[in-house]
């Protein structure tokens, strides 16, 4: 009997060293986009310190145009894109109304367990200038005339207004027409509008407290609008 047993017992050992056991799987190892879409102040394609990051959606492709990923940039303009299968991809974005500064298409190579990079800028419209004092009414501002601070305005709901010294801007617009609404404190009006010098004049209409700027592209470049000035007189 002991015999018969040692019989079964190595049948059965070479019965399992002869059953194939499956292969397990390995998951493919995956790669990451990652990137910046910002303001580039200075037009240079490169991201410096200081250039805010810009708002956009950011698309992933196959290279025959097959949508991978889409997502959105973070508040300082960052944004990355995980678990991207190794290849060949197209990275875009389309930021319309802005002036771009980078191609907004590029092929990114995707390694395993590596990291691709595309960064992507992009140019506003600035809307800036100074309210001031028009002492002689005549609607231009001389060089003795002072800048008066704390002077608010509105676009639509939006409220802002000059700094202590006189100055406002509103930088890294896109294309439309702004209509800001100048507040006079008691005691003042608006000086006459669009009389003599454009670069010193006042362009507030009297009666409404409006200036109007347009930011266009033309051409693929984007406009500045750098002295939309509001001379306001006493009463």
């Amino acid at each position: 009997m002991a015999g018969m047993r040692a019989m079964f017992v190595a049948a059965g050992v070479l019965a399992l060293l002869g059953t194939a056991v499956p292969a397990t799987a390995q998951p493919t190892a995956t790669g990451t986009v990652r990137g910046l879409h910002f303001f580039d102040r200075n037009v240079d394609g490169r991201w410096q310190p200081g250039e805010p990051g810009g708002d956009s959606a950011v698309g992933l492709y196959q290279l025959d145009g097959t949508s991978v990923a889409t997502v959105g940039t973070n508040p300082d303009g960052t944004y990355e894109i995980p678990d991207v299968p190794p290849g060949q991809y197209r990275v875009g974005i389309n930021p319309i109304g802005y002036q771009l500064t980078t191609p907004s298409e590029v092929v990114v190579e995707v390694t395993p367990g590596g990291t691709s990079r595309a960064d992507f800028g992009k140019l506003g419209g600035d809307i800036t200038r100074v309210t001031w004092h028009d002492r002689n009414a005549d609607g231009q501002r001389q060089p003795d005339e002072p800048l008066l601070p704390n002077i608010q305005f509105w676009i639509g709901r939006w409220g802002s207004g000059t700094d202590g010294t006189g100055h406002y801007s509103m930088p890294n617009q896109g294309t439309s027409t702004y209509v800001l609404r100048f507040v006079p404190p008691d005691g003042t009006a608006f000086a006459p509008q669009h009389v003599g010098a454009p670069e010193t004049d006042s362009d507030a209409d009297p009666a409404e407290g409006t200036a109007t700027a347009v930011i266009e592209l033309v051409d693929g470049k984007i406009n500045q609008v750098p002295n939309l000035d509001i001379g306001l007189i006493s009463q």
